[in-house]
């Protein structure tokens, strides 16, 4: 069922707010461009088991780990989807901007307890500009999604480059 994220919302009746942003491309991006935590936003990634497309919604700050997702999902054949060879299943959306939807198109949906346990989650309106936040409770029951605890972890943080020089340095 192909429909788009805002106009399902409007057909089940629930509170939404829409956030417009400049254009990004990537959750920590847009984290950043929007004022919001890393572990606050939401973002999508598409996961296949077993030939099967599977969402999972983590913090835009975290990674996934496949082996626990695979253990999760009781299957070994798990692997991270590339945008490209799934963005037909999201007619209605831009490539990368899925919404956190995944049974309007047929797929489970799994989602950490971090973004559970707050009040709202916010995630991408289908297009690079738009954001969606609405009630966490709201998300749930509409979603069907299953929280989980394991599978993804906080990225590493990148590490300043220390000179190997630094006993060269003089001051002037």
């Amino acid at each position: 069922m192909a429909i788009n994220p805002i106009e399902y919302l409007d057909i089940q009746a629930v509170e939404y707010t829409l956030l417009p942003h400049v254009t990004t491309f990537t959750a920590q991006h847009t984290a950043a461009k929007t004022h919001i935590k890393g572990n606050q936003l939401s973002k999508v990634v598409i996961v296949s088991s077993d030939n099967a497309l599977m969402m999972v919604v983590i913090p835009a700050n975290c990674i996934l780990v496949q082996p626990s997702i695979a253990a999760l999902v009781s299957s070994a054949n798990v692997a991270v989807v590339p945008e490209y060879q799934f963005r037909d299943h999201f007619p209605e959306c831009e490539t990368g901007a899925m919404p956190a939807f995944g049974h309007l198109y047929g797929m489970d949906v799994l989602i950490a307890k971090e973004l559970v346990k707050q009040p709202n989650i916010t995630f991408s309106g289908g297009t690079h500009t738009i954001l969606i936040k609405m009630k966490t409770a709201d998300y749930m029951r509409l979603s069907g999604a299953r929280m989980i605890n394991t599978g993804y972890k906080v990225a590493a943080v990148a590490q300043p480059m220390i000179s190997q020089l630094k006993d060269d340095w003089r001051w002037v």
